[in-house]
């Protein structure tokens, strides 16, 4: 799990130096198109599918300790190819309405088409993401992901020097997506090819429907999440009263606002889906208290370590705007802090509703995001014709903070054990929104509460993480012994 988390910084680092270099290079309106496309393609993948793949990290494990993995890995896979087919072909037939529904206009229908194939490539690269992480591949996966970054940053990069247009863009995002899946599945397919046959056939009606009911939650959570994530950019285009240029330009503000915050949420999903395995295996286990004050903690040192993250980047933010951008962002420096905010609350929320997800209450963890998506609209009605875009990321960061605060209360009557450090810790990304000397200060007093006494850490999780700090140094250790002793390093 070090390894991953380490290669994904690094493979993060790639993504924000990429991201940056857009800015540089795109024009607004062509960032704004950008924002738009990729947005399109992270609400489509998931939805495409019917969210088969997202059950791999609940339901596999237990279909290997029945003896059924082979079979699983069948019949998912089969299903996951009829549907991608599906949906690229949807797409395509209808290229016309899906231009106008991102674009705001019918002059984009061979973009669209282009979207429609890179969404295939998309779906394999998710696909293989959890399965890969379901099996605890973790090596595999980070391999993965670390060359497709790699791959989209050095074509996309290459491909714009000679055409600074989004069909550049797409065009590298597709083919990185496409050679690091195959290379990751031609990396893993000797060792799928050693899971061993199921003695029994394991009938039809004894494998879909309990899958298929998790699935459908799983695809539900997943296009209230993605509408959440995206129905901002998309309001701003239909309902700011903007022309579809003015909009654009608008969304490629609040990209360039996105570009650091949104490093938060990957991490937050990384670390959801390394420990989910782990929570299953011990759910299915019985251990469901340990479950319960494993997770806790997680969201209690996640929220800290995403608050001073949020402080670093407000002390850095007009270095980062007004000189490596070139001040052509202002408006997305001012709407930098609703971001951070919004961006942390919605990280901590994909790590809390793992326990929802644990106890098989997928339909409860789609309430959350009913709620908040339906705040948000409102929200969005109200405010953009109000502020323009700083209604629509106050809306947005607003609504992701009352999403987190209904995954905490449906959680806790099935045992996830809530307490004020928690709450605290929830609360306190609030402070981001008003600068970074506010920030700042309650960083100061949370991180000395929680040193200091039991306000935020009980004597258990103090106690917890006294031995997770010691069990990694001991891990590290003899790491650190070998360096040493190479000659020249002493």
């Amino acid at each position: 799990m070090l390894i991953l988390i380490v290669v994904t910084l690094i493979q993060r680092s790639i993504g924000f130096g990429r991201g940056i270099l857009f800015c540089r290079w795109l024009t607004p309106e062509t960032l704004g198109q950008w924002e738009l496309t990729y947005s399109f393609l992270l609400l489509a993948a998931p939805l495409a599918v019917l969210g088969v793949p997202g059950s791999f990290g609940r339901y596999l494990e237990r279909f290997r300790q029945q003896g059924h993995l082979h079979t699983f890995l069948q019949r998912t896979m089969l299903w996951t190819a009829l549907c991608t087919v599906l949906a690229v072909g949807t797409v395509v037939w209808c290229a016309p309405w899906f231009s106008y529904l991102l674009f705001c206009n019918y002059d984009s229908v061979n973009l669209v088409r282009g979207i429609a194939l890179c969404l295939a490539a998309i779906i394999l690269h998710h696909t293989l993401t959890s399965l890969l992480t379901a099996l605890r591949l973790f090596r595999v996966v980070s391999a993965m992901n670390f060359a497709q970054s790699l791959l989209f940053a050095s074509l996309a990069i290459g491909l714009l020097w000679f055409n600074a247009s989004v069909t550049s863009i797409l065009l590298g995002y597709g083919i990185a997506c496409l050679v690091a899946s195959l290379g990751a599945a031609f990396w893993v397919w000797p060792e799928l090819r050693e899971i061993d046959r199921p003695q029994e056939h394991l009938p039809q009606r004894n494998f879909w429907p309990q899958l298929m009911r998790f699935a459908f939650f799983v695809w539900l959570t997943n296009l209230l999440a993605h509408l959440f994530a995206v129905i901002d950019r998309y309001m701003l285009m239909h309902y700011s009263g903007m022309t579809d240029l003015e909009a654009q330009i608008q969304v490629g503000q609040y990209h360039s606002s996105r570009i650091v915050p949104l490093l938060l949420i990957s991490f937050a999903d990384l670390l959801s889906g390394l420990v989910m395995p782990h929570l299953s295996s011990d759910w299915e286990a019985g251990r469901r208290k340990q479950v319960g004050t494993q997770l806790n903690l997680s969201l209690k040192l996640t929220g800290l370590g995403m608050l001073c993250f949020g402080v670093c980047v407000l002390l850095f933010a007009p270095l980062l705007f007004d000189v490596i951008l070139q001040g052509k962002y202002n408006n997305g420096l001012v709407v930098l802090p609703w971001t951070l905010a919004g961006c942390v609350w919605y990280g901590i929320y994909a790590l809390a509703q793992n326990y929802l997800w644990c106890a098989e209450k997928a339909r409860l963890a789609t309430l959350p995001l009913a709620l908040g998506l339906m705040i948000n609209v409102a929200l969005n009605l109200l405010l953009l014709p109000l502020w323009g875009l700083y209604g629509a990321v106050a809306a947005t960061a607003i609504s992701s903070f009352i999403c987190l605060f209904a995954i905490l209360l449906l959680s806790k009557p099935f045992g996830l054990p809530l307490d004020r450090g928690t709450w605290l810790t929830a609360a306190a990304p609030l402070s981001l929104a008003a600068g970074p000397v506010v920030a700042g200060i309650t960083l100061l007093v949370l991180f000395t509460a929680t040193v200091g006494t039991r306000l935020v850490l009980n004597a258990d999780e103090h106690a917890q993480l006294r031995h997770l700090i010691r069990d990694t140094v001991n891990k590290l250790k003899p790491f650190l012994q070998r360096r040493t002793s190479i000659p020249g390093n002493a």
